[in-house]
């Protein structure tokens, strides 16, 4: 079920290609009455009238379509099903008994209006109580997006066929809104703008430089934006998805984000939306990693020490992480391991990093400090033996063990055959094309940086233990090179 617009506009594309769709928007702009001006940043807009509808119509433009390619059972969902232990009178059953009564089809409104898109592997789910992943056929149904203004709503399809056309057709929708509709009526600006800079890639496959034709578009209309709105949430949600966008974009040149950041805490500080404690912890989230990447010590351990204190990024991880996917690595954090790509949760690799520039800072006892109170930055045992002080042979034989495990569950994602394992990982684990490696490096780094902190702040036994497990599992000749030269500079 196609709105006129989208049948037009999809024939003009495949006759024509985007400029003849770019033509037939021009054309309708010029017939329209809406004298609004068009900056025609991303060429010709369309008028929100023609593609915005009421709920009634939204509701069944979603459900008639998602009953017309998900309604039924094709040879490829079967054949899926049945690796599942599902038969298909079971299928069948269910699937008529969400699609084909007023439940079903409020159940999935319900779902599409607070998710905002809906595919097939979501719909399983809701139907069935089962997360499966499912590779979609050919020529159907990829995603359904819904978005509320006020009393009207935007639907639209993404399809398997023609898909470069939907997710070109999606870009220039949303750019409309953005052109044509108050700033006030956005209260999903996160999610919205994820979704076009999704369908953005998907559209623009052949250009060369997309990281700065995408900044500079994104920067254009958001300038736009700012000059025909007054202040208000979305447009403060908007500037914070602009900030985030060019630091995960930066490619190590930060200086635009930091710019975007301190105009924002100027605009906003005396705001009546004055900054959340949560855009706080996202702003200095990101001021830390990029004073990592400068080698800015002071900055690092001023931003670490804050993210940590009160278990600030802790408490708000779940709702950034809601609101900006791609930013926080959240990799479940693992408290027993120690051999481990730091970089993978965010949480470790705070640790990881804060714990690194204490040492550049020659700041010993505030990194032992951060070993005593925080078990992810060490392991257990670690931490454990720390906190006791229990240097005792059974503790240092614990340490030993769960180094082997670590090991093993990174060779064989299982704990049998520990001594294989550990043999396999010394004979490959310098390889740089092994998928050892990055681990090795994360841990040996950090494991020297730990050795460091307990060798100026004497702890003897321990550092000793540490110094001979990291001998006989993780030696990596370049870093230990660097830890001989700091001993033998400080003795």
């Amino acid at each position: 079920m196609l709105l006129d617009c989208d049948e037009q506009l999809f024939m003009t594309y495949k006759r024509s290609g985007e400029k003849g769709a770019e033509k037939l928007l021009s054309k309708w702009s010029e017939e329209g009455t809406d004298s609004q001006a068009d900056p025609k940043i991303l060429g010709t807009s369309l008028s929100p009238n023609l593609f915005l509808v009421n709920e009634e119509t939204a509701m069944n433009i979603a459900f008639s379509t998602a009953r017309k390619y998900w309604g039924r059972v094709t040879t490829d969902m079967q054949t899926f099903f049945n690796r599942h232990g599902l038969d298909t009178k079971f299928i069948n059953d269910r699937l008529n008994a969400f699609f084909y009564t007023q439940k079903g089809k409020e159940t999935f409104f319900e779902q599409l209006f607070a998710q905002h898109t809906m595919d097939l592997e979501r719909l399983i789910w809701l139907i069935f109580g089962k997360r499966m992943q499912i590779t979609m056929p050919v020529n159907e149904l990829q995603t359904i997006f819904l978005y509320k203004f006020e009393n009207e709503y935007f639907v639209h399809m993404i399809y398997k066929e023609d898909a470069q056309f939907w997710h070109w057709l999606f870009m220039k929708k949303v750019y409309s809104l953005f052109i044509h509709k108050p700033l006030e009526q956005f209260t999903f600006i996160h999610e919205m703008m994820g979704h076009i800079e999704q369908s953005t890639r998907k559209t623009c496959v052949h250009v060369d430089n997309f990281v700065n034709n995408y900044r500079e578009t994104l920067d254009k209309c958001i300038t736009y934006v700012d000059n025909r709105n007054s202040t208000c949430l979305a447009k403060k949600q908007l500037h914070l998805y602009q900030i985030v966008t060019h630091y995960r974009l930066s490619e190590g040149d930060y200086r635009s984000v930091k710019a975007l950041i301190t105009s924002f805490e100027a605009d906003w500080r005396y705001s009546m939306y004055a900054l959340t404690e949560k855009e706080k912890v996202l702003i200095a989230y990101l001021l830390f990693h990029i004073a990592h990447q400068e080698k800015n010590n002071e900055t690092v351990i001023q931003y670490g020490e804050y993210l940590l204190e009160d278990e600030r990024l802790n408490n708000y991880a779940i709702e950034i992480l809601l609101e900006y996917k791609e930013l926080l690595p959240n990799r479940k954090p693992t408290p027993p391991a120690i051999i481990k790509n730091y970089e993978l949760n965010f949480l470790e690799n705070l640790y990881a990093i804060l714990l690194d520039h204490y040492v550049r800072m020659e700041r010993y006892q505030e990194g032992l400090l951060l070993l005593k109170e925080h078990v992810l930055a060490s392991n257990k045992k670690i931490h454990a033996t720390l906190v006791q002080k229990n240097y005792s042979n059974e503790q240092f034989i614990a340490i030993e063990a769960s180094v082997q495990q670590d090991i093993a569950l990174h060779v064989n994602n299982s704990l049998q055959h520990i001594g294989l394992s550990v043999e396999e990982w010394r004979q490959h684990y310098r390889q740089p094309d092994t998928p050892y490696y990055l681990v090795a490096q994360s841990a040996s780094q950090h494991m020297l940086n730990i050795l460091k902190v307990l060798f100026v702040t004497e702890q003897y036994e321990l550092f000793e233990k540490l110094m001979e497990i990291y001998k006989k599992y993780l030696l990596l000749e370049d870093h230990f090179e660097k830890l001989r030269v700091f001993i033998s500079a400080y003795v």
